[in-house]
């Protein structure tokens, strides 16, 4: 299940690639969308969560501003992985591992340039590889070869050689997105769609 705000592409990124990386190791993994339409709501962040666990969700996912997810999953047995920061403290049972952003040291280099006279505007779209993400902390009862798999996978995308929206890829209603290659920047920011294996719509209506 994954609990998220709206069905922005930056939402979809992370709704679709959570889907792409639970199929790799069961083709069959099916991901229940709930959304919240809001950015931080924890009311509506737990209700997502229980209507998730209800439809049979035995692991949460988030995009969500509040904690509320993760002790949902808590109270209702389920294991989660936490987003933006460490959860495992509000989650301890639950947690499996979290998604954190580590945005310090960038910001702090961006000031500095404005203090310095050096700053131009500019995108930026850090990861793991820029230190702007974390993959952790996994949980103790993960089994080795899975903690040692998603090593594994996270230096591969660090060197470039995996991409989690590689062709071929098809959409949930069964249209193939993309046949070959890989999306780039642009065509991520321009997503409005969800991939096979997702039960839901990219709106409530």
């Amino acid at each position: 299940g994954y609990g998220a705000g709206f069905p922005i592409p930056e939402v979809l990124q992370g709704s679709n690639a959570f889907t792409l990386g639970a199929r790799v190791t069961n083709p069959k993994a099916e991901v229940r969308v709930v959304w919240t339409s809001a950015w931080f709501d924890p009311g509506r962040e737990r209700d997502a969560a229980v209507a998730l666990a209800n439809q049979g969700a035995d692991v949460l996912a988030m995009h969500t501003g509040s904690a509320a997810v993760p002790q949902a999953a808590e109270a209702r047995g389920l294991r989660v992985v936490g987003y933006h920061s460490d959860m495992s403290a509000v989650a301890p049972k639950a947690h499996l591992v979290s998604v954190s952003h580590h945005w310090g040291r960038y910001c702090t280099q961006r000031a500095q340039a404005v203090l310095d006279g050096t700053w131009r505007s500019g995108s930026t779209w850090g990861g793991i590889r820029e230190g702007m993400v974390r993959v952790d902390p996994i949980a103790a009862d993960v089994p080795k070869d899975t903690v040692a798999l998603v090593s594994a996978r996270q230096a591969e995308l660090v060197a470039g050689r995996v991409h989690p929206f590689t062709g071929p890829i098809r959409d949930n209603e069964g249209r193939t997105r993309l046949r070959e290659g890989t999306m780039d920047d642009d065509a991520l920011n321009r997503i409005a769609w969800l991939v096979e294996g997702v039960v839901g719509r990219v709106s409530k209506g």
